[in-house]
């Protein structure tokens, strides 16, 4: 009989940590085909891995301390499922710690990877971060990312929330990551001291946002406007029944850019210089047609200054759900340049592409100056 009680006992007891713990593996895969013209040497079709978004896996747990305290961690890895590699460090995306309490609010510190306060740009974007989406015609500036991270997020005021990250280099000097390579190094990396605040008002249908970020060079310095530099972005959203409308601004600043800084030697337009700030403005409407179809439109504009000209993109995109897990997804976008402009559907840095220049640092796939590229996707997303 006592046998029985302490086998009773130890059950219990088993039951009752598993209920003020847990660990969930999660993940998702996207796969696609994509077709994109305008580029150096003409047209390409490709199989993609995350045109729609990053394939990627992860595990995240929490555990109950009392006093409504949660100790939580979360682990995640980019993955390109087209040849099944890591794309980039094994746990790159998230490396992270902390507390989260329901009336102190949430903070975290590791790896903040592609938690970076740019990247919740995505909730006042069209195209949700999409291949052709906010980043665009900033080459990639809001998919900065951060190592080395602290972070914290208040509870909900009144439809109020706010959100501050610092992330420190590791190295004597402050601001600078040293000598050493690869991004979020403890010796030095490619990027400097990243800091950021991000306040959020959501009051149903209508949600403003607001995220004020910096990103450094591995000298300390906002050298390039594209990768390192001062970005104010502010927009907002509104739901009127099966329709959300989309508005927002963003301006990027980096005083300290130069030719030289911003990895390139000649080929560029007369009368140009490296930018020193871009101006991006951007409106879309989504709208939810059926319980499992969506459709999507929007323009994005930016303008650079230094004589770099302007640029506009026009999209539309669509999703057909399948299962409450798995969808479809196509895209459209064409982007029309200014004659002394020349961004590119994928992210790419500035300068001239390789049919313009003979510098090692040159794109590949931008255009030539003053033309137009046009791209079209189509895939599959599921998660677990």
């Amino acid at each position: 009989m006592k046998k029985v009680v302490l086998t009773m006992s130890l059950l219990a007891i088993a039951a009752a940590a598993q209920a003020q713990s847990s660990v969930t593996l999660y993940g998702r895969i996207d796969n696609g085909i994509q077709y994109e013209n305008g580029l150096p040497q003409g047209h390409k079709i490709s199989a993609e891995s995350g045109d729609w978004g990053c394939s990627w896996f992860g595990m995240q747990g929490a555990e109950d301390i009392g006093g409504g305290t949660q100790v939580i961690f979360q682990l995640e890895g980019q993955l390109n499922t087209q040849n099944g590699q890591s794309a980039g460090a094994l746990f790159g995306r998230h490396a992270t710690i902390g507390f989260t309490n329901g009336n102190y609010g949430t903070f975290k510190l590791g790896n903040l990877g592609a938690g970076e306060l740019s990247q919740d740009s995505w909730g006042v974007d069209p195209q949700v971060m999409q291949r052709y989406a906010i980043s665009t015609l900033v080459r990639g500036r809001n998919w900065a990312s951060a190592a080395n991270g602290f972070e914290y997020t208040s509870p909900n005021f009144f439809g109020l929330t706010l959100k501050g990250q610092y992330d420190i280099t590791n190295n004597y000097n402050w601001n600078s990551a040293g000598t050493g390579a690869g991004t979020g190094s403890t010796v030095g990396s490619a990027q400097g001291r990243t800091d950021g605040i991000e306040a959020v008002y959501d009051i149903g249908a209508l949600e403003l946002r607001g995220i004020y970020d910096e990103v450094r060079s591995a000298n300390g310095t906002f050298d390039n406007v594209y990768t390192h530099s001062r970005s104010a972005l502010g927009g907002g959203t509104y739901t009127l029944g099966p329709v959300k409308f989309y508005a927002g601004y963003q301006h990027l600043n980096a005083p300290q850019a130069t030719d030289a800084s911003m990895g390139f030697a000649g080929g560029l337009p007369a009368g140009t210089t490296a930018p020193t700030s871009v101006d991006h403005e951007w409106f879309g409407v989504a709208w939810q047609a059926t319980a499992a179809a969506a459709l999507t439109g929007a323009i994005f504009h930016a303008n650079a200054n230094n004589g770099n000209g302007n640029a506009t993109m026009y999209t539309l995109a669509a999703t057909y759900n399948l299962s409450k897990r798995t969808f479809l997804y196509t895209e459209f976008g064409y982007i029309h340049n200014s004659s002394t402009s020349n961004v590119d559907l994928g992210n790419d840095a500035f300068g001239p592409n390789t049919n313009q220049s003979v510098s090692p640092n040159a794109s590949t796939t931008n255009p030539n100056y003053g033309h137009s590229q046009t791209g079209v996707f189509a895939g599959i997303m599921t998660g677990f």
